[in-house]
């Protein structure tokens, strides 16, 4: 394919500045706080939390200002324009103040979970109207003499008007750019906005006939769900996008060349309201009906990477066996020039761990990582992320404190466990009341989130989307009270490796080599390792660390990795029949934050650095090769980890973007994947660079790393961030 590049400098300079300028105006969110703040206060007698939500998403689809900047060719953005009178900015600020002081409780409550995806594909296919006539064929069927009824009508009444809502949105779009049209006395941008216009000239309530109007469309309704505190992620573009991209090159209506150009500017809009927020795109895998997906809008979607050089969206691959060997090369060149991106999943193992869920086969097919690195299947969940972020390292602190903390407060405990004042006989029976804490914290959190998943039950609703996710209006039920098929559940464990290393150190150190007792570095931890700094590198340079191939630590990792997904097992919660938990091993930030309020590790980490952010080594504790890492974390069955699974590797850019690099790198992801592994993802950034880029961030305003699972600019980041990074290897070979 020729797509790479052929848009001129200029024309994506350009977009890349209307990005920006959007994403971060001042003026950005002034008319939406203000119109919803107005509904909210309208709707003040509507006894209903879900048609109050729905009411307040008309109030905004019929009102707000519709501006569309010249040279975009994707309509949905931000109001700047928008200057609130001294009444009305009375009236917002009002309106919020009670929408806060009314919480969960005001009917205002949004069931987003900020990882769905829509079911884009029925509404580009069939239209809102075949979705409008489904829910209106379920109202008539209603039948007041059954118990649940009553609750499915309103159920079926908010989703309707939230629909006819966005519909009416459309037309308005429509008129609007004709109006824009009629106004402008340059013919290329006259052209453009007639353009745009006719993308809403039948949907979304009619079926998209062609590849611009479908693409618009998607965007059209992310940016709507957007204005509703919604949040909806792309999916799988390549797949259903395709038959429109087929259709028009076929009958000469589209060039190769203007599909990309759209695609480009798709990827500009994400960035203007996801901002640092990972808005998912992945392309590959397989269909539906188990086919390859690997086609030309595929490697745009890769390559548009490169184009734009953004952070969003989030663009990943699922790999499998048939992914065209160029394809992979063309990934590992954009990859070794430092774009943080496509991350890279295993399609088998994603799958494995779906169906082992109970996600039937078919919908196990169509997933996307949603966000940073949890599985979401497409069209068809309602999934709680990283619910809650569990530090397994207050577990340890727990019991080296004899149940005092050693730093800040103590862990959160479903009951009290009482610890000996006594040294344990043996590193097992230390072992085994660790554990014994960690599932009492564990406890703590999962009972906690059943009462968070009912009150989302009772009191959040999110009628338009619900209205494009299965199984909600055959049940007759919010996607957010267990309407959707899918409504998993993701505790993460930030820090998991820095708890496996300490608990190896402290067999090595304590109970084989009896360097000092358990007491002694309890101390150690409390004090920081202060005046003891000979004993600190000997537990971090002379003690085995998981991500090496020594098994003396990898025994541990996989018996508290195996040990951690058990633990959850034992849980269920309110939504939905498939009301499960599930592990994941990623940190997004709270690796830094975790770490703030974590005493030192017996590891040798000091208190205040970031915990362990993946599942590897812990920063700059691959010793033994990147190879070295697969092999430790191959000896864990990744499928378990549905929650999402990050595995970090760092490189030099001389390696990266030589040609004996980029081989070993290719060679490298097949080993990867048929070892059995989850996910991988790379920075590719000098040492030297980030050291610069943290003394003289003015420097570097778009210098793109891979975090603990997203990618973000690194002068965005915390400074116990940037240092984590810094700290982690930068190998030069494989």
């Amino acid at each position: 394919m020729e797509t790479v590049n052929i848009m001129e400098k200029t024309r994506i300079d350009k977009l890349r500045a209307i990005a920006f300028d959007n994403g971060h105006h001042p003026n950005n969110g002034v008319e939406l706080e203000y119109l919803t703040a107005k509904a909210y206060l309208e709707t003040g007698t509507e006894q209903f939390h879900n048609l109050r939500r729905a009411k307040i998403d008309c109030a905004i689809f019929d009102n707000y200002n519709i501006e569309v900047t010249p040279g975009e060719l994707l309509a949905g953005r931000f109001s700047h324009d928008t200057a609130l009178t001294a009444e009305q900015e009375e009236l917002r600020r009002k309106g919020s103040e009670a929408i806060k002081n009314g919480g969960v409780m005001s009917g205002y409550a949004q069931a987003s979970t900020g990882h769905r995806v829509l079911d884009y594909e029925k509404l580009l296919n069939k239209g809102a109207k075949s979705i409008l006539a489904q829910i209106e064929e379920k109202l008539s069927a209603i039948d007041y003499s059954k118990t649940d009824d009553a609750e499915k009508a309103l159920f079926y009444q908010s989703s309707k008007i939230s629909l006819e809502g966005l519909c009416r949105f459309a037309c308005r779009f429509h008129d609007q750019l004709l109006t824009l049209a009629d106004r402008e006395s340059d013919s290329v941008q006259k052209a453009e906005y007639l353009r745009m216009a006719k993308n809403f000239e039948k949907a979304p309530y009619e079926p998209c006939t062609g590849f611009y109007e479908a693409l618009q469309i998607v965007w059209f309704c992310q940016f709507s769900l957007n204005l509703l505190a919604d949040t909806s992620l792309a999916g799988r573009a390549d797949n259903y996008l395709y038959p429109f991209y087929k259709s028009d090159i076929e009958k000469g209506l589209l060039t190769p060349d203007e599909a990309y150009e759209l695609i480009v500017n798709f990827y500009c809009k994400q960035n203007e309201i996801y901002d640092t927020w990972p808005g998912s795109l992945m392309v590959g895998g397989v269909d539906r009906q188990n086919r390859p997906v690997w086609n030309e809008l595929s490697e745009m979607f890769i390559n548009a990477i490169e184009t734009t050089g953004l952070i969003n969206p989030s663009v990943s691959v699922a790999y499998t066996k048939d992914m065209p060997p160029h394809l992979l090369d063309t990934c590992v060149d954009i990859i070794s020039k430092g774009y943080t991106k496509p991350s890279i999943f295993n399609d088998r193992i994603v799958r494995k761990g779906l169906e082992d869920a109970g996600v039937n086969t078919i919908d196990a097919r169509e997933y996307i990582h949603s966000t940073c690195v949890e599985i979401t299947p497409i069209a068809c969940s309602n999934i709680q992320v990283a619910t809650p972020y569990i530090n397994p390292t207050k577990a340890l602190e727990y019991v080296l404190g004899r149940g005092r903390p050693l730093f800040g407060e103590a862990c959160g405990l479903s009951k009290d466990i009482i610890i000996s004042e006594d040294d344990f006989e043996d590193f097992d029976s230390f072992y085994t009341t660790v554990k014994n804490v960690m599932a009492e914290i564990i406890r703590k959190a999962m009972i906690d989130d059943c009462y968070y998943a009912l009150q989302r039950k009772r009191y959040h609703s999110s009628p338009l989307s619900s209205a494009l996710i299965n199984d909600c209006i055959e049940l007759g039920m919010d996607a957010g009270a267990g309407g959707a098929k899918y409504n998993f559940i993701y505790p993460c464990f930030p820090g998991y490796v820095t708890l496996v290393d300490s608990m190896a150190a402290i067999k090595t150190a304590v109970f084989d080599e009896k360097k000092l007792t358990l007491n002694e570095l309890a101390g150690l931890c409390a004090t920081n390792f202060k005046d003891e700094e000979r004993m600190r590198l000997y537990l971090v340079n002379r003690c085995a660390k998981f991500g090496n191939d020594d098994d003396s630590a990898d025994a541990i990792g996989k018996d508290f990795y195996d040990f951690l997904r058990t633990e959850l097992t034992k849980y269920r919660h309110c939504l939905g029949k498939t009301a499960t938990f599930h592990p994941s091993y990623f940190a997004w930030i709270q690796h830094g934050r975790l770490g703030k309020i974590a005493a030192a590790t017996p590891n040798g980490r000091k208190q205040g650095e970031a915990l362990s952010e993946n599942l590897g080594a812990s920063q700059g504790m691959d010793r033994n090769s990147p190879l070295g890492v697969v092999r430790s974390i191959s000896k864990l069955d990744q499928s378990y980890g549905i929650g999402g699974i990050a595995t970090n590797f760092r490189f030099s850019q001389s390696f990266a973007a030589s040609a004996e690099g980029k081989r070993a790198l290719v060679e490298f992801i097949k080993y990867f994947m048929d070892q059995d592994c989850f996910e991988i993802q790379f920075n590719v950034v000098d040492q030297a660079v980030l050291l610069d880029a943290k003394a003289n961030p003015e420097k570097y305003a778009t210098l793109m790393v891979r975090v603990a699972g997203y990618s973000d600019y690194f002068t965005n980041l915390a400074p116990e961030i940037q240092d984590e990074i810094i700290l982690r290897t930068e190998h030069n070979a494989i």
